[in-house]
């Protein structure tokens, strides 16, 4: 059946994903009259249905997007019987397309019907932590842009643009104009994109070495990108802490990892290996002492603390 659920929290992929099925499935001349998009909602829902049965106009078929399927449990049981009816009749020529920023409930009767019929892709944000994927990201998106890249340029360039999808294909758009046909090096990086990408892992990261420079080169960054001091001392508490709670356990030899994401509150067992080699070279006492001093320079920014006094607190912890 010519039925598609798209999700994930990747809007960029999602766009070029539904465009890339759009053009695949509608003639380029008849765009206006068989595409057709809808906002998910009980009344847009019937009208989009009915649509769907409607034979596209001239050549190429007619693709019905019905986007945000969030409000799942605004749609009665009436409405799901007149939904299961148009996907038994859908003839091959008209296809239904619905996105949604999370996974559709499978508890609800319209994800176990829609999911009888319809093809799953997921578009996910990669998680900024996971920085093999963030690389595969970078080459498979140059291999559909039909580009060589070198792998230097490739880890820089996934240092740079992080999970920012969007930004990733502009930046590789721009350097296929500078490479011409030969591979894109590390050279053609450094020269044309923005190396100032910066986000609070790596300040911490930056804090677990003792590197003050470095500290201070991201937390520039970080108040150049407006970046609130407040949500950045707070996202160092909160991953100083997972840090510590990871520590401990490994240092008391848990070998579970699973187990250990539980008591760390880390959704993904996958990342306690990235975890582990985070904190691999810094001692469970030095990240209880800092720990310590960030939950203290917490109550201070709260107090109303400076840019500048902010700065010189880090610069601090780097000396722990």
């Amino acid at each position: 059946m010519p039925t598609y659920i798209y999700w994930g929290d990747d809007d960029y992929l999602v766009e070029r994903n539904i465009n890339k099925l759009r053009d695949l499935v509608v003639h380029p001349n008849w765009q206006v009259f068989n595409f057709s998009s809808y906002q998910f909602g009980a009344n847009n829902f019937s009208a989009a249905l009915n649509e769907l049965l409607t034979p596209p106009i001239s050549s190429g078929g007619r693709l019905v997007l019905l986007s945000n399927c969030g409000e799942l449990k605004t749609i009665d049981d009436t409405k799901i019987e007149q939904l299961e009816r148009t996907l038994v009749n859908l003839p091959d020529t008209n296809h239904l397309l619905l996105t949604s920023q999370s996974k559709l409930d499978n508890r609800l009767k319209f994800t176990k019907l829609i999911s009888q019929y319809a093809q799953v892709k997921e578009f996910s944000l990669i998680p900024a932590w996971d920085t093999q994927k963030l690389t595969s990201r970078v080459k498979e998106a140059a291999y559909f842009l039909s580009l060589s890249i070198s792998n230097e340029a490739v880890h820089l360039l996934a240092a740079s643009v992080g999970n920012n999808t969007r930004l990733l294909f502009n930046e590789l758009e721009k350097l296929s104009l500078v490479s011409v046909g030969s591979e894109i090096d590390v050279s053609h990086v450094k020269s044309l994109v923005s190396i100032t990408t910066a986000n609070t892992l790596q300040l911490a990261q930056a804090i677990c070495v003792k590197d003050a420079t470095k500290a201070t080169q991201v937390l520039t960054n970080l108040f150049s990108q407006n970046e609130p001091v407040l949500k950045i001392v707070a996202t160092l508490t909160t991953l100083f802490r997972t840090w510590l709670i990871v520590k401990a356990m490994v240092d008391e030899g848990a070998l579970d990892n699973h187990k250990i994401a539980t008591a760390a509150g880390v959704g993904n067992p996958h990342r306690v290996y990235y975890l582990k080699q985070e904190i691999a070279a810094i001692s469970l006492s030095r990240l209880k002492q800092l720990l310590y001093q960030l939950l203290e320079l917490e109550i201070l920014v709260k107090q109303g603390g400076t840019e500048s006094l902010f700065t010189s607190h880090i610069i601090t912890l780097c000396t722990l």
